[in-house]
C-alpha cells in the first residue's frame, strides 16, 4: 500500500494514483564542449496522489 506523506491518502492499486508520461532529460557530457540537456529520450511514468497531486514515484 503506498500512503501519501503529504495528505496521508492511501492507494493499494494503481488505478487509485494519478498518471502521467514525462520525457526524460538526461545530461550529455560526450564532445569537446559543456555538458548538453537531452530532453525527452525516453518516456517515464510519473504517479501523482490523487488527493494533493504530491509526486508519489517515477517509473
Amino acid at each position: 500500500m503506498v500512503r501519501c506523506e503529504n495528505c496521508g491518502a492511501e492507494a493499494e492499486t494503481t488505478e487509485e494514483l494519478d498518471h502521467e508520461d514525462v520525457e526524460q532529460i538526461e545530461i550529455d557530457e560526450g564532445g569537446d564542449g559543456p555538458p548538453r540537456v537531452r530532453y525527452g529520450a525516453n518516456i517515464r511514468d510519473l504517479w501523482l496522489c490523487k488527493q494533493c497531486g504530491k509526486v508519489l514515484g517515477v517509473s
